[in-house]
């Protein structure tokens, strides 16, 4: 699973988190740093590109640990992790409180939205989203064919509601058809722009995964309305 790195920045400063560095030739290296309750120096190492995490954090017996997880599968993953850095260990950090915690039985999540697809289980549809547009759905192999693809459907999904340009830079100037007379989705799509605003606060996204976990993350932004009207959840 891969992530933007725009999107984990964003995500993480929402839960206190900000952004050291930045590394596009290591991996899409995004080096996320916080202090803890002790103002202890926590630090998260995202490589966007394989979905792999290293935490440094600060253990009260063992000193300074690290660990690695490979292969995160969705931002949900990822929150977890920015909300609590020590589920990153599954509990490593050895209070009372959190051994207590570990004992009591999880509430199992369920993957409740399939991609449009391949018919793949997702947690939310952010998370479909950034499946579909990371290339790797068989239905539509290569990101810059998904992401084109992913665009075209957000529009069409606007048209449908008599709602043309509420999150994608095509509004009804932008309609053209194709040589089979079918209507031209894709018209306004730029390959390394910002092809989609938040409907609330018009903040602009390169992906449609992008945009739905902005608004899914910010209640003032869940209040719009914009993206449950068009079916995105």
């Amino acid at each position: 699973m891969s992530f933007d790195p725009q999107c984990v920045s964003d995500d993480a400063a929402r839960y206190g988190w900000w952004k050291h560095d930045y590394q596009w030739s290591q991996g899409q290296l995004v080096i996320l740093r916080k202090n803890d309750t002790n103002g202890d120096l926590m630090q998260l190492n995202v490589w966007c590109t394989t979905g792999t995490i290293g935490s440094y954090l600060f253990h009260p017996r063992q000193g300074k640990s690290q660990l690695f997880r490979r292969n995160a599968h969705t931002m949900g993953d990822l929150r977890e992790i920015f909300a609590n850095p020590r589920v990153h260990g599954y509990g490593g950090y050895h209070e009372r409180a959190e051994l207590e915690r570990r004992e009591q039985p999880a509430e199992k999540r369920q993957r409740t939205v399939a991609c449009p697809g391949c018919g793949r289980m997702h947690y939310t549809m952010g998370d479909t989203a950034q499946h579909f547009e990371s290339g790797s759905c068989p239905s539509c192999p290569g990101q810059e064919n998904a992401r084109r693809a992913a665009y075209a459907l957000a529009r069409q999904r606007e048209q449908q509601a008599g709602q043309q340009g509420l999150f994608t830079n095509g509004g009804p100037a932008l309609l053209t058809f194709n040589g089979d007379g079918a209507q031209d989705f894709t018209q306004g799509y730029q390959e390394a722009g910002l092809n989609y605003h938040c409907p609330a606060c018009g903040k602009g996204f390169k992906t449609m995964g992008g945009m739905i976990n902005h608004v899914q993350a910010r209640p003032q932004c869940q209040q719009s309305g914009g993206h449950l009207a068009l079916g995105f959840r």
